[in-house]
């Protein structure tokens, strides 16, 4: 029996464009990824979404989290799936074992306007290390000595994701994989600061359901992001497209 293809992550996250990012803007560069059904659906219309794509590409989410210093989620992800978030997969050959450890771990971050993420939120736990990214008016009383807080400006659609980012690469991190949800993703693609699209798409249909992005600010074809694709691979049964904006 074989085991599974191997893959260039770094190849796959972009590494070599993260230095002009980083040095140009002065923040992370953002790995956008995100699994969808051929008709662009993330979840069913009853909200259920496990599994749409197949154990390959979820064991592959692992590697492509390991590439990068941090992962990042919206609070609707957390109140939703209540995910870890921590880097997992010991079984498969391609994963360095040691990332395994809490302290090498990518940072975890949740992005959470108004502090709602719980005490008891599983990614408090000593998996990983943990930022929330709350307002400067957020209440944050019950998260105090959980998880590091970072303070940031609110905007019209939520917190300055630009800030955020500005932050977290003043703590080290060169590039950021952005898993979700669609609100918080909108929010990059608004501030246009999405560097790489990852997209897995599954042979599959929903027909109803969340869509894969949310509110973009786009509302024209003369604002359309176009990408560009550098390359589709298949991950199992599902396609795996990577893509980066034509700026």
């Amino acid at each position: 029996m074989t085991g599974p293809t191997p893959i260039d992550i770094d190849e796959l996250v972009g590494r070599a464009e993260w230095s002009g990012v980083n040095e140009r803007e002065q923040r992370s560069f953002v790995v956008y990824k995100y699994a969808a059904t051929m008709d662009g659906r993330i979840a069913a219309a009853d909200s259920t979404s496990q599994w749409i794509t197949s154990p390959h590409s979820r064991r592959e989410v692992h590697l492509l989290r390991a590439g990068c210093q941090a992962t990042v989620v919206g609070s609707g992800t957390q109140q939703a799936d209540n995910p870890n978030l921590a880097v997992r997969g010991n079984d498969d050959p391609r994963l360095d074992l040691s990332m395994i450890e809490p302290a090498n771990q990518p940072l975890r971050v949740i992005v959470d306007s108004n502090a709602r993420t719980p005490a008891d939120a599983t990614v408090l736990n000593n998996a990983a290390p943990t930022l929330i990214a709350v307002s400067e008016d957020a209440d944050t009383t019950h998260l105090e000595g959980r998880a590091e807080l970072l303070r940031l400006p609110r905007t019209g659609r939520g917190l300055d994701v630009r800030a955020l980012l500005a932050g977290l690469y003043k703590r080290g991190v060169q590039a950021v994989f952005l898993e979700g949800g669609p609100t918080l993703a909108g929010s990059f693609v608004a501030a246009g600061v999405i560097d790489r699209v990852i997209n897995y798409v599954a042979p599959a249909l929903l027909g109803a359901g969340k869509p894969g992005l949310g509110d973009a600010g786009i509302t024209t074809m003369a604002d359309i992001v176009r990408l560009e694709v550098v390359r589709v691979d298949m991950s199992g049964p599902d396609v795996r497209i990577i893509a980066r904006p034509q700026r």
